[in-house]
């Protein structure tokens, strides 16, 4: 059978065509052979691996739905990466394997249930062109079961109604099933018993449902859905569906972002409003049943059993994943949040007491029908699988003095982790006990403990008297540990800068939470890599005679205290005696980082390279734009100056030119007068002889000439000098 599914990149268009593609028509009815109809994990040829529900392995049914359908409309064309940021996204997870095969196999489906915009998934058959209305019409009359999310394709349900409604007696033979899937905010406004607590609205109330305002056109849709129903060639049902949570982008997947990153989770209002809820995999099943089984009911409301409120899941979700701080903020604030739009707002703000009601009674084994609250553990551990969020959590270890906190805050930045040093961590606990005994509280922290705090702040105090100020090391281990076992830490991850240093300090840290004796590790806080850097003691005292003397004198690193430091780390780590067999006998073997070079980023780049890329969010839009905003001030700037070299140069080329030309005129100039002299020096003995033998006697012709004015006095002339030509009168 052939099924058209709206908006198949979208969440809901994308996990319902999987489902779609592994079951087998008649399934849920119980007249499929050897069909699947749960949400098993799909392989990277599109087949299934497992069912829903912890079904076995099976080898994907031989009749299932055929899958078909169209795209989001494109928001416009996506803007170019940047260069030198790891960007992060739907579809950039890809699973690492751990070993556990359940556990790989939930991480592979989480990511795989992931929508990625603009993309066709691999067991979608045929994407139709949504603008081409030819196209479209030709698919829908092609199909047997038509399925329209009226939240991304409002008008497109509103025209393929209308026209399979025109045109049903020509499928008669061949009946249609058209499925709407809408909202619960078409019930946003109904009105309910204010005067009992526990009052609700059930499902067969829909007639009287009363929209929100920014949703009449949906219930419009939902009624003619109905009403074209009553025409035997076309079955048609109307699935209201409540707010829809799941791993990918959705309505509460700021309250998870936040949480992740240890900031206070905003609640907008009171948060005493009433959410219906449902996740994801469960709609899917839903539609999936009511599109095998055809059902009596016509309208459902697709809802879990839960009746939290804004506040208790904003609380729910910050305790469970966060700092269990949350800051509550007008209604009006969430308006000025960019990230959240006009509808997730006033689905945020829907206040509806719903009960369901046929859903209830579907054959499909619900994965979450107690609601986000009673799921959460789950939920979130799903979340990270899909996103590839995991702590990375990395311990260095090395002489002192060999760049150590250099390379853990490079690491730090670099993968947006924790970077915990000893005695900054030591330094904050103290102050936290300070804090606490002086009884400053914060709003989350109890006051049970606080003559606990004192107490314990007392001895600390006069054992640092009497240890020359050093802590015991016993509660520099125990605070240690407890900044690992922080949601900050746990979330994210951790560089520990030196320590532990002994394999004592090791065990104790990292021992597990329900020590009952056995040797192991809390997998919780130990560490997926463990860096040990090596460098010869030459090198370190050279690295150290390159620092400035104001950073090494009266430090740690001055010279007499440096070389004792370098003795007592030596002879805490030999081959046989380190803390880095602790972690080797525990298979966490350590990675050794050879520091030869002053040049960091070299360092790094072998770091990098062994570790691989962050576990986190990656850069945020801000931060992207912030680096692509760097990267164009950086291109002007390096255009400017190609320019004002270019200038330059073409100035200098000029000047040298004019001066090339100056020079050599100055030199023409010199050849020409050197030139003169030299005629004018050839040219003396001609005039002498000109002066003596010619003058007088041509003088002498042109006084003639003048004198008788001859007709022709050229030839007068020449007789003339012919006539007394000195030559002519010697002989």
């Amino acid at each position: 059978m052939r099924c058209f599914i709206s908006d198949v990149d979208s969440a809901l268009g994308h996990n319902l065509s999987r489902l779609l593609s592994q079951t087998q028509p008649g399934a849920r009815r119980g007249d499929g052979v050897g069909g699947m109809s749960g949400g098993g994990d799909l392989d990277d040829d599109g087949a299934s691996s497992a069912a829903a529900g912890g079904a076995d392995a099976a080898p994907p049914p031989p009749e299932s739905y055929k899958v078909w359908g169209t795209l989001q409309a494109a928001d416009g064309p996506a803007e170019p990466p940047v260069e030198g940021l790891l960007l992060f996204g739907p579809g950039t997870v890809t699973p690492v394997d751990t070993g556990d095969k359940m556990r790989d196999l939930a991480r592979r489906e989480a990511i795989d249930k992931v929508a990625v915009p603009g993309a066709k998934p691999k067991w979608v058959q045929e994407i139709v062109p949504r603008d081409d209305q030819n196209a479209m019409k030709e698919a829908l009359l092609a199909s047997d079961i038509i399925i329209f999310d009226l939240l991304t394709s409002l008008d497109e349900a509103a025209w393929a109604i209308e026209m399979l409604s025109e045109m049903s007696e020509s499928f008669v033979d061949h009946p249609k099933t058209f499925i709407a899937v809408s909202t619960i905010m078409t019930w946003a406004k109904t009105k309910v018993d204010q005067d009992d607590p526990d009052a609700f609205l059930a499902e067969d109330e829909y007639r009287r449902r009363k929209p929100h305002p920014n949703y009449k056109n949906h219930v419009n849709v939902e009624k003619s859905v109905i009403r074209c129903g009553k025409k035997s060639a076309l079955r048609t049902f109307v699935v209201a569906s409540g707010l829809v949570y799941h791993a990918g982008d959705n309505l509460f997947h700021y309250m998870f972002k936040s949480a992740w990153h240890n900031a206070d989770i905003p609640c907008y209002g009171d948060g005493s409003n009433a959410l219906p809820t449902i996740h994801l995999d469960d709609l899917c099943n839903i539609i999936v049943e009511v599109a095998d089984v055809q059902p009596e009911t016509r309208y459902l409301l697709a809802i879990d059993d839960s009746k939290s409120t804004l506040m208790e899941l904003t609380k729910g979700i910050s305790e469970t994943l966060g700092t269990g701080r949350i800051r509550k903020m007008p209604k009006e604030a969430a308006l000025l949040n960019k990230n959240m739009p006009q509808s997730d707002y006033d689905m945020l703000h829907v206040n509806l007491r719903l009960e369901p009601g046929h859903v209830k009674d579907m054959s499909f084994e619900w994965k979450y029908d107690a609601g986000i609250l009673e799921n959460l553990p789950q939920l979130i551990q799903e979340y990270k699988d899909a996103r590839g969020l995991s702590p990375l959590k990395i311990v260095l270890h090395g002489p002192p003095a060999s760049g150590k906190s250099t390379i853990a805050r490079a690491l730090a930045e670099y993968y947006d982790i924790h970077l915990l040093d000893v005695e900054a961590v030591v330094h904050d606990a103290i102050a936290r006990l300070e804090r606490r005994a002086a009884g400053n509280l914060r709003p989350e922290e109890a006051d049970d403990d606080i003559d606990a705090d004192r107490e314990l702040l007392d001895e600390l105090r006069e054992a640092a008297r009497a240890n020359n100020g050093r802590y015991p090391e016993e509660q520099i281990v125990n605070f240690v540990r407890d900044r690992l076992r922080s949601m900050p830490c746990r979330n994210q991850g951790y560089v520990l800068d030196g320590f532990p240093t002994t394999n004592g300090e090791a065990v104790q840290l990292f021992r597990p939470l329900d020590d009952d004796g056995k040797d192991g590790m809390d997998e919780i806080i130990g560490p997926e890599f463990v860096l040990s850097l090596e460098c010869t003691d030459e090198f370190i005292k050279e690295r150290v005679m390159n620092l400035p003397e104001s950073a090494v004198a009266g430090t740690k690193n001055a010279e007499e205290a440096l070389i004792k430091r370098l003795e007592e780390f030596r002879a805490a780590n030999t081959e046989e005696n380190t803390v880095l067999n602790y972690y080797d006998e525990l298979e966490i073997h350590p990675h050794p980082v050879t520091i030869d070079t002053n040049h960091l980023q070299t360092v790094l780049d072998g770091i990098i390279k062994k570790i691989g890329k962050p576990h986190n969010y990656g850069p945020t839009p801000e931060q992207i734009a912030e680096k692509r905003r760097a990267i164009e001030e950086q291109k002007a700037k390096e255009s400017a100056q190609a320019e004002e070299e270019r200038l330059k140069r073409e100035k200098e080329e000029s000047e040298r030119h004019a001066k090339s030309v100056t020079e050599w005129n100055l030199r023409m100039e010199e050849i020409r007068k050197q030139e003169q002299e030299v005629l004018e020096a050839q040219s003396v003995p001609l005039r002498n002889y000109l002066m003596k033998y010619v003058m007088p006697t041509l003088t002498a012709g042109l006084i003639d000439v003048c004198k008788v004015r001859p007709e022709d006095p050229i030839d007068f002339l020449a007789e003339y000098l012919f006539k007394h030509n000195v030559a002519n009168m010697a002989d």
